[in-house]
This record gives structure tokens, C-alpha cells and sequence, in this order.
């Protein structure tokens, strides 16, 4: 492949696996930053330096002549031939096996349609009404009601101001200048009287209000991502469930309810109030006008009705669309060293452009029917004053009202339904509001199927580290057609040192994932001292496990901060950080450093090397003093120099425990206790190096692939 790769091109490799190098045109080797020896690989090989060092380090052979050399690559074109027909054998197996297990049994099929059904319950959010969220908002109920008193006298002063202005306007009727006088200064004070007022009672109603709502936001986001942290990871493995989408989701959508509770709330009761008390002033001045006013009140309602509908529709459109651009952003920035050195940063600018054009074309598409409706809502208000004075003069003109009755009734219903369009303006925060609460809702109610943060299970008193698994099958929630696991059968005693090896997608990392119980058997038993890893608690199974993996994951804090997280229920001392970090060969090196033990490690670690970030990863599973350690891939990353630092790191912390390796380099598995081989989601041989080789099998063309091409075996 790499050959096909670099023809016709100017070629530069880094790597440290000799099968990727032997056959370039010139070989650089590297020491301390400075290139040392160059030239080809039979030139360096003679030279014996830092090269020759290297390969020899990592072939655990020196091949001293070409004789030897041609017995090893004849050794190995006949093992090529016999993996051919054993590898056609076990294909043939696998599908064979495949077939029946993809038939299922009826417990299988039905947890599969239930599985279905929840994808789609998912995808079908439905929006929350006020009443639901509020429940939600009650502990702030002294707030909420002390907001609604406040919003209740706002609403009151409306009506005031009506009947104010309407004896304003026929005190411009006398003829008396005395009287004129005496009653405008009368209504000048009450009018300074209502500004006052409003401002005390404008100032509480926002401040009781948005605090409540503030207080629902913090209860929301907390809520929302202590909901986050307990889902299975088959969860996060959903599509849907994409770090974009969930980041976006959380930063969002509980910021948006408030549209629900706090300037929402308050309007509506601001209205009711307003609204209410007019009505009953102008059944109190003129039934008659006011009756014919109220019947044209519901053409108002209807007009903002409708365009809230037409936004709560927009509304889920545009939430999934701003979602798949949080999404790319995500993906974006976070791999954006990839995306620079493939130049693809117009790519990512035209994904997003074209998402957030999707929201932007559907707001104007609607924009006329909206700004239609709201229009209409608004233009009443003119209508109405145009009927309404026609018909209250004709009433004057048959004495059957006088004229500040008629400028009381027009003002208290005109103003109470310019505070309903007032409250339809509001529409779209509403209808946004109510969608986003719903889809934290639908977060909150969701059971996992494995609760990470459950108090449930037993914790045994004492753990000795023996594992059992029984007849195990598996297959990913997101991939439930694919079987990874095939009726896995395989024990670990008690300090023994089990190590897992196999090609890719045999299941080696998957029986390390539902050790920790990061997803469930769907048939069969992984068992921890004889007890099912279902049955204890999975705070307490997961502390007596440390895990190094192949890319560990540093947090952005100093390198003691870092050890330290491998135990969180208690202080850990600075002497136990040193004493982990001497164990894992790593404590001399932090001592060198500027700042030691306060060196920031970086985002996820970059300001350390490979071979650094393993070690850290060993020290903080070190930690907390493990029965039961798992290293999944923990050297495949690094080159020949670092494996055996972290290697030498590895043997240490494995003293006295009992330890589960996946790996595929033979420096790592060969002097295991035990050595299973998998094949096709299942253990196919089993024994010690010495052993396995005797046997001539799988394991034994492994090795021979690896030593035959001075590589290690692919994965």
C-alpha cells in the first residue's frame, strides 16, 4: 500500500515499525533533535549505531547473515500459505455462525424493536406546555409570586390610565377655566402618582421573575448534564448524540426556557389583569359598546394564535438544523490541525453556510404569512377604533351614553387588546422555549440502561480479581446486526496476567469495555468473583479497575491534579502522587521540569510526548491501588524508545494484580501468564508463548508475520 502511495511523489514517513521503513531510499535516524546517521537500511544496519540499536530492540533477533534471513522469510511464506487455508476455514466458520446468530432468538428480535421504537420516541420530542415547566420551576414559588402581584398591579394601572385620559379629554370640554384647572392638575398628580408606582412594581416584577428564571436555568443546565454523565455509552455511540449536538443542546436550550417562565409568565399575567379589569369598566360605562368591542376581540386572538403556530412549527425545523451546525463546528475546531494540513477549511465554511441557510431561507419563506398575521393583528386595533367611535357617537347622539363613557370603553378594551399583540410579540421566544424544554425533558426522563451514576448493587468487602466470561455474546446498540461476540468463554485467576491478541474487530477491546460494564452482554455473563458485574455497584466495580488505554485522556490541569483523578474519593497526598508517578517511571522526569508537579499537561495532553502521557495514564491508574488491571493497546502508539520505558512501567504496576492485556506487539504479550488468541468474537487457542508456538497455530503465524518482516503484528 505504501509503495502504490508514494510513487511518483517526494515521500516523507515517520514511523518506527521497521516493515514501514526498510525499504525507503534513505533512513534518518533522530537523537535528541539532531539527525545522526543517515543512509539506507542495509547501510545503517553495518554501521551498527542508533539504527541497528532500534531494530534490534525491536525484532528481539539480529539477523547476522542473509542465510538466516531467507530461513525466516521461507518460514514465513509457508505459514502465509497455512493462514490462507486456516483463515478460509474460520471465514467460513464465521459466517456460518453469523447467519444462525443474526436469526436471533425472540427475545433478541423484541429487544431489537423495542430499541427501534425508542429511536423514534426520541426523534418525536413534544413540546412542554407552561404548566409542566413550571412544576419544575416550583421551590421558586416566594419569587414567581411575588412576581405575579407585581405583574398583577401593572396590569391594573392600564385601565387607570384609560379612565384617567378619557376624564382628561372631556375636562377639555368645560367652559370654566377654574374647573379645567383644578380637575387637569387633579389628573396630572394621579398620572405622576401611576409613574411611580410602575416604576417600583416594573423593577420587582423583572427582578422576582428573572430571578426565578435564572435560578430554572442553573437547575436546568446541572440537571440536564448530571443527566448527560449518567447515560450508557451506547447512548453517545447514537448519531444523534454527537458532541456538537449535545454541547449546543446544553448551552441553549435551558437558557431558552425562560422564555417560557420569566418574561412570559409575567406578560400573561400583566394581560389577564389588564384586559380583565377593562372589560368589567366598560360593562361599568356602556354595556352596549362594549359588547360590540368584545365581539371583535376573538379576530385578534385568532390572528395571533395562528402566527404563534406558525413559528412553534419553524421553531423544531430550525432546532435540528442549529444543532447539525453546532455539530460541524465541534468536529471542526476540534480536529482542526487534520482540516489545515488537508486544506479543507472552505469545505467546513460551505457545510456550515449551507445548515445555517436552511433556518434562514424557512424565516423567510414564512415571513410573509407572519408578518401577515401580525399585520392583521396590529390593523384591528385601527378598525376597531373606527367602528367603535362611529357607534359610540351614535349612542351619545340617542342619549343612551355620554361622552367619557364612551372614550372609557374604547381606551380600557383598545388598550387590554394592544397588551395581547404586545404578548404576541413575544411568540417566537415561546415557541422556541417549549421545544427546547421539551427536548431537556425528554433528557431528564430518560432511564438509561446502564446508570452510571447509580447507588444500586452490591459492593463486595473483599475483591480478588478473578474473572469469568460465561458464554458471552455482544453486539453494538448502534451496529445490532454486527455480532462482535460470539459465545466468548474465558477465565482470569486471581494475579494472573492474561493477554488478548487477534486481528482487528475480533472483540479483544470490546471484552475490556463490558469488563467495566461500559455495555451489557446481550447474552451470557461477564462475572467478577463469581458474581455478575449486572449485580454490583457499578461506582464500586469501576474503582476497583484501572484502565490505560491506547490515547489516554489528560485533562487540561497540572500533572499531580491529573494523577490524582485516578481516585476521587479522597484527598490523595502529594507523597502518593510522587510514589505512583515513581512506579509508573515517570516521577524523574516531571522532577525536571520547571514547574514539576504544576506543569499544566495541556488540552488532552499535548504538551506531553506519547510515551510521557502513557506513563501519567499509569500513574493515575496506579492510584488508586487497583485488584484488577486492564492495558488496552497501552504501547501500539509509541515508538521503540518509548515502548520499553512504558513497557518497563507497565510490568511494575502489573506485579501482584491481576492484569487483562490487549495488545499486538510481542515485547508486550510474551511473557504473560496466559495467552488467549481470538478469532471471529471467540478464543480459538490458549496457552503460555511457548506453548502456543509448539502448537503451530494462529498465534504461532502471529509471531511469525511479526518477526518474519521486523514489524509487529497489525491489528
Amino acid at each position: 500500500m505504501f509503495f502504490q502511495v508514494r510513487l511518483g511523489r517526494t515521500t516523507i514517513i515517520v514511523a518506527h515499525r521497521l516493515s514501514t521503513v526498510r525499504n525507503a531510499d534513505i533512513i534518518a535516524g533522530i537523537q535528541s533533535g539532531e539527525v545522526i546517521e543517515l543512509g539506507t537500511h542495509s547501510q545503517l544496519m553495518e554501521k551498527q549505531g542508533v539504527y541497528h540499536t532500534l531494530v534490534n530492540t525491536q525484532t528481539f533477533q539480529k539477523y547476522k547473515d542473509d542465510e538466516q534471513w531467507n530461513s525466516q522469510q521461507n518460514e514465513k511464506n509457508s505459514s502465509d500459505k497455512d493462514f490462507d487455508d486456516s483463515s478460509l476455514k474460520m471465514t467460513k466458520f464465521a459466517i456460518g455462525y453469523s447467519s444462525a446468530d443474526l436469526e436471533g432468538s425472540k427475545e433478541e428480535k423484541e429487544k431489537l424493536v423495542d430499541a427501534q421504537d425508542k429511536t423514534e420516541e426520541d426523534e418525536n420530542v413534544a413540546p412542554m406546555t407552561l404548566l409542566q415547566i413550571m412544576r419544575y420551576n416550583l421551590s421558586e414559588w416566594p419569587y414567581i409570586l411575588m412576581g405575579i402581584i407585581f405583574a398583577a398591579i401593572n396590569g391594573l394601572l392600564n385601565p387607570m390610565f384609560a379612565v384617567l385620559l378619557s376624564k382628561f379629554i372631556v375636562v377639555m370640554a368645560e367652559v370654566d377655566e377654574e374647573i379645567i384647572r383644578k380637575k387637569a392638575e387633579f389628573i396630572c398628580i394621579m398620572f405622576a402618582m401611576i409613574g411611580v408606582v410602575i416604576f417600583f412594581t416594573m423593577f420587582l416584577q423583572g427582578y422576582c421573575f428573572g430571578k426565578s428564571g435564572e435560578i430554572l436555568t442553573l437547575k436546568l443546565r446541572h440537571a440536564a448534564f448530571k443527566a448527560l454523565m449518567r447515560q450508557e455509552l451506547g447512548w453517545f455511540d447514537d448519531h444523534k448524540n454527537t458532541v456538537g449536538t449535545l454541547t449546543t443542546r446544553l448551552a441553549a436550550d435551558a437558557a431558552q426556557v425562560q422564555g417560557i417562565t420569566g418574561v412570559r409568565l409575567a406578560t400573561l399575567v400583566q394581560n389577564t389583569a389588564n384586559l380583565g379589569i377593562g372589560v368589567i369598566l366598560a360593562f361599568v360605562y356602556g354595556w352596549e359598546l362594549t359588547l360590540l368591542m368584545l365581539g371583535l376581540v376573538p379576530i385578534l386572538a385568532v390572528a395571533g394564535k395562528t402566527e404563534m403556530e406558525l413559528l412553534a412549527g419553524q421553531a423544531v425545523k430550525d432546532k435540528k438544523e442549529l444543532e447539525k451546525a453546532g455539530q460541524i463546528v465541534t468536529e471542526a475546531i476540534e480536529n482542526i490541525r487534520t482540516v489545515a494540513s488537508l486544506t479543507r477549511e472552505p469545505k467546513f465554511e460551505s457545510l456550515f453556510d449551507n445548515t445555517i441557510l436552511v433556518p434562514y431561507r424557512n424565516a423567510k419563506k414564512k415571513s410573509h404569512v407572519q408578518g401577515l398575521a401580525f399585520s392583521f393583528s396590529q390593523a384591528m386595533i385601527y378598525f376597531t377604533y373606527a367602528i367603535c367611535f362611529w357607534f359610540g357617537a351614535w349612542l351619545v347622539d340617542q342619549g343612551r351614553m355620554d361622552v367619557e363613557g364612551v372614550y372609557v370603553v374604547i381606551m380600557a378594551i383598545t388598550y387590554g387588546s394592544m397588551a395581547a399583540g404586545e404578548a404576541n410579540s413575544f411568540a417566537p421566544n415561546y415557541a422556541n422555549a417549549k421545544v427546547s424544554a421539551g427536548q431537556i425533558m425528554m433528557l431528564l426522563n430518560r432511564v438509561p440502561a446502564i446508570d452510571n451514576l447509580s447507588h444500586e448493587g452490591e459492593s463486595l468487602d473483599t475483591f480478588d480479581g478473578n474473572v469469568h466470561f460465561e458464554g458471552v455474546k455482544f453486539n453494538y446498540p448502534s451496529r445490532p446486526n454486527v455480532p462482535v461476540l460470539r459465545g466468548l468463554k474465558l477465565k482470569v485467576s486471581k494475579g494472573e496476567t492474561l493477554a488478548l491478541v487477534g486481528r482487528s474487530g475480533c472483540g479483544k477491546s470490546t471484552a475490556i469495555q463490558l469488563l467495566e460494564r461500559f455495555y451489557d452482554a446481550t447474552q451470557g455473563n461477564v462475572l467478577i468473583d463469581s458474581k455478575s458485574v449486572k449485580e454490583l455497584n457499578i461506582q464500586w466495580l469501576r474503582s476497583q479497575i484501572g484502565i490505560v488505554s491506547q490515547e489516554p485522556v489528560l485533562f487540561d490541569c497540572s500533572l499531580a491534579d491529573n494523577i490524582a483523578y485516578g481516585d476521587n474519593s479522597r484527598t490523595v497526598t502529594m507523597e502518593e502522587i510522587k510514589a505512583a508517578a515513581e512506579a509508573a517511571n515517570i516521577h524523574s522526569f516531571i522532577e525536571n521540569l520547571p514547574k514539576k508537579y504544576d506543569t499544566q499537561a495541556g488540552d488532552k495532553g499535548t504538551q506531553l510526548s506519547g510515551g510521557q502521557k502513557q506513563r501519567i495514564a499509569i500513574a493515575r491508574a496506579m492510584i488508586r491501588n487497583p485488584k484488577l488491571l486492564l492495558l488496552d493497546e497501552a504501547t501500539s502508539a509509541l515508538d521503540t524508545e518509548s515502548e520499553k520505558v512504558v513497557q518497563e512501567a507497565l510490568d511494575k504496576a502489573r506485579q501482584g494484580r491481576t492484569c487483562i492485556v490487549v495488545a499486538h506487539r510481542l515485547s508486550t504479550i510474551k511473557n504473560a501468564d496466559r495467552i488467549a488468541v481470538f478469532q471471529g468474537g471467540m478464543v480459538v487457542e490458549q496457552g503460555t508463548h511457548q506453548q502456543l508456538l509448539a502448537k503451530k497455530g494462529v498465534y504461532h503465524m502471529l509471531v511469525t508475520t511479526q518477526i518474519g518482516h521486523g514489524r509487529e503484528v497489525e491489528d
